[in-house]
């Protein structure tokens, strides 16, 4: 009874060994044969849109020897920055500080042979969302009488951008699509479903910066209000779409 009993494990265990193979099996040839009978195509959008609202950094740098006296002039210089920009009709939800810093600056002896104590540098910037873009020049402008010397980082962007992203998507899908009508009929094949889907989707900013050193040279008065040219900005969407075929 118990050898009978062995022989019939031992061949319970062989039937299950070979049903596990053929099972990997048909999952091998399943899977080989998917991965020679998939294409993938891709697709292009592009929209252009006028942008709606600028961006700009604008910051107060002091020196002094004595670090009370720098802190004391950079605070008193950004509080007019602020309210002068803030009397442009900029909310106080769309002004940022973004950095403030105070930093030894050293001087080499050439006596001594070593580096000394020159004084300090207090730095303080703020980010500026601008949503009249009329008046992006004369708040730049503006802004250095009242004490800013260093802006930069000056971009213009869409505020809400959804609407054209959607519809650089639909280009991109319907390029896509229309590669994949043109490949069948060189190739002679038959686009049976969609695999799979990806995006990638981004856009291009312009940007304008201004020289520091210009504006410390200038600090006494403002300068001339520059001319700002908005343009366009390019909202792109790549997509890969990966057919079945036959």
């Amino acid at each position: 009874m118990q050898i009978f009993e062995n022989k019939f494990f031992q061949f319970l265990s062989i039937v299950l060994m070979i049903v596990v193979i053929a099972f990997v099996a048909v999952l091998i040839n399943e899977k080989t044969g998917a991965n020679e009978n998939l294409i993938s195509v891709s697709g292009l959008g592009e929209v252009y849109v006028t942008p709606d609202v600028g961006f700009v950094t604008i910051s107060v740098k002091t020196e002094n020897k004595n670090v009370s006296i720098a802190s004391e002039e950079n605070h008193n210089k950004m509080n007019d920055v602020i309210e002068y920009i803030k009397s442009e009709g900029v909310e106080s939800k769309d002004i940022k500080t973004t950095g403030y810093n105070i930093n030894p600056r050293y001087e080499w002896n050439n006596d001594t042979g070593k580096r000394i104590l020159a004084g300090y540098e207090v730095s303080q910037s703020l980010n500026v969302k601008i949503r009249d873009l009329s008046k992006v020049g004369t708040i730049i402008s503006n802004a250095t009488s009242k004490g800013a010397n260093d802006v930069s980082s000056l971009s213009f962007i869409v505020d809400n951008d959804e609407e054209a992203k959607a519809e650089a998507k639909e280009l991109a899908i319907s390029d896509a699509k229309a590669k994949a009508k043109e490949l069948e009929n060189l190739l002679g094949v038959k686009m049976v479903r969609i695999v799979s889907f990806s995006e990638n989707s981004g856009g291009y900013t312009p940007r304008v910066s201004y020289d520091q050193v210009n504006f410390e040279k200038q600090l006494s008065s403002a300068i001339p209000a520059p001319t700002i040219e908005v343009g366009e900005n390019k909202i792109t969407s790549t997509v890969t779409i990966t057919y079945s075929i036959k």
